[in-house]
């Protein structure tokens, strides 16, 4: 399962959550340590969430794997993160 999401001007989406790190994949590469607001469409609501980039690489379609630490989560937007894992 994968969600919409937009990170600033970057847009993608959001594949898996694990262990507090959400990974995305977007149209650019984040610098490690950026600090990032997003918003995620999931299930028809809209999460805004804060996260830290652990790096970007490219992939074959020229778009970026991005590795996202969520700050500051909430029990409710913890458990709709996790059910990207489905």
């Amino acid at each position: 399962m994968s969600a919409p999401l937009k990170a600033g001007e970057a847009s993608g989406e959001a594949l898996r959550f694990e262990s507090g790190v959400l990974h995305v994949v977007l149209d650019r590469a984040f610098a490690p340590g950026k600090p990032t607001d997003l918003r995620l469409t999931l299930g028809g609501d809209t999460l805004s969430l804060r996260g830290k980039s652990l790096g970007s690489k490219r992939r074959d379609d020229d778009r970026f794997d991005v590795r996202l630490r969520m700050l500051s989560l909430r029990k409710a937007e913890r458990a709709a993160l996790e059910a990207l894992a489905i």
